[in-house]
């Protein structure tokens, strides 16, 4: 693997900026499309899987996605197995990835958020897992959700908890939601709290409406936006808070890109902007060779400007 697209968030070596976004990967579908596709496993630096809870969760009620102009909304709800049944079944068939996994994670309390984490901490007894992602942002669960995200007081408090009940063991990660008026002052909390990275940005908040029946059409009502229509505001937020927060600034807390991505010139506008890695989710479900052709074109473009990611990182701060 060419060197140039190294990239290190904390003290985790990931071989390309390329990551799954939760939400859109860890069920045991995709694991097995990894398996069976050896070169989206080799383009990818990290694993990020679909959000864990310490109990099963079936999620919203149907229609949960709808195509809109240039993305999808989508209200799932964090379905999932539980925690105890996700390291019992899938844990064990993510250990054959030989690369870096991180466990997106989600609650309904700070209390519960530090449950969850020192559960996983203690059933990984073989060091799996690399990293947790706080899920402080998602939009579509009535139990928390989107008001953590909001209230920089409560996204310390979370951060501070995980990282207390996982004892330095595991890198934590913040993933940040866009549906704030300031994303740099929930960052900021997140960076007091303790995080090591920040992710940005998780989906929008939108709706959909049937105008025959006269009726939003997904069950439950509101979802969130994802797809290319929102990669403008990823890219604004992740270099706002390159710009304004000095950890950020000086790479000490590193950023990783999400939202809209569907080429390598939208990796390296997210990069340019202050991101060191960059997460890929609803391109995934159009186009299942998105990470091997984005690696192509990066790898090309790398070899052709005689440029490295970690280079790049920020760049596009030092004109003024």
């Amino acid at each position: 693997m060419n060197k140039s697209l190294n990239v290190r968030i904390k003290d985790i070596v990931l071989r390309t900026p390329l990551i799954t976004s939760s939400g859109t990967s860890g069920s045991r579908d995709e694991i097995n499309l990894l398996v069976n596709r050896k070169s989206i496993l080799e383009s990818l630096g990290a694993f990020v899987t679909k959000g864990v809870t310490i109990n099963e969760s079936l999620g919203n009620k149907e229609p949960r996605i709808v195509e809109v102009r240039s993305g999808i909304l989508n209200s799932i709800g964090l379905q999932n197995k539980g925690v105890k049944r996700f390291f019992e079944e899938d844990i064990p068939e993510l250990r054959k990835f030989e690369i870096p996994i991180i466990v997106n994670i989600s609650a309904g309390s700070v209390n519960e958020f530090g449950t969850l984490s020192a559960m996983i901490k203690d059933l990984d007894k073989n060091n799996t897992v690399s990293a947790l992602e706080i899920n402080v942002s998602c939009p579509n669960i009535k139990k928390g959700g989107a008001a953590f995200g909001a209230d920089p007081r409560l996204v310390e408090q979370i951060v501070k908890e995980v990282k207390s009940s996982v004892q330095n063991t595991l890198c934590i990660i913040t993933k940040l939601s866009p549906n704030v008026s300031d994303i740099t002052q929930i960052a900021i909390a997140a960076i007091q709290g303790g995080t090591d990275a920040l992710s940005m940005i998780n989906t929008l908040r939108g709706m959909a409406i049937d105008t025959d029946r006269k009726k939003p059409i997904l069950g439950n009502q509101v979802g969130g936006l994802s797809g290319p229509c929102i990669k403008p505001v990823g890219v604004y937020m992740v270099y706002e808070c390159f710009k304004k927060i000095p950890e950020c600034r000086n790479k000490k807390i590193p950023i990783i890109g999400i939202g809209g991505i569907s080429n390598y010139f939208d990796v390296l506008e997210y990069i340019l902007a202050g991101a060191t890695a960059t997460g890929i989710g609803t391109q995934w479900f159009i186009n299942t060779a998105i990470f091997e052709e984005i690696l192509k074109d990066m790898t090309d473009y790398l070899n052709n400007t005689n440029e490295t990611i970690e280079n790049l990182v920020g760049k596009a701060h030092n004109s003024f």
